[in-house]
C-alpha cells in the first residue's frame, strides 16, 4: 500500500510539472510581446498638425500656417485671401 502510493505520487509530480512550466513561460512570453509592441507604437512618427489663422488688416483678410506641433510659423508673411 506504501509502495503504491509513493508510486503513484512520485507518477503525478512527473505528469504535472512539465505542464506547470509551460504554462509559466507562455506568460512570460505574452508579457514580452505586449512590451516590444507598446515600444513600437511610441516610436511611430506623426504628422505636424497645421492651422491657419486669419485675420484683418486695413479691410483686407489675410492667413498665415501655424504649426501647432512644433509652435512656429510655417509662412514667413500674411498672405492676402483672393
Amino acid at each position: 500500500m506504501k509502495k503504491k502510493f509513493i508510486l503513484f505520487s512520485v507518477a503525478f509530480i512527473i505528469v504535472v510539472s512539465p505542464i506547470q512550466s509551460v504554462q509559466a513561460y507562455e506568460n512570460s512570453a505574452t508579457y514580452l510581446s505586449d512590451s516590444v509592441l507598446q515600444m513600437d507604437r511610441a516610436n511611430v512618427p506623426r504628422a505636424d498638425v497645421i492651422v491657419r489663422k486669419l485675420r484683418l488688416n486695413n479691410g483686407v483678410l489675410q492667413y498665415r500656417r501655424w504649426n501647432e506641433t512644433q509652435g512656429c510659423w510655417v509662412d514667413p508673411d500674411w498672405i492676402d485671401v483672393n
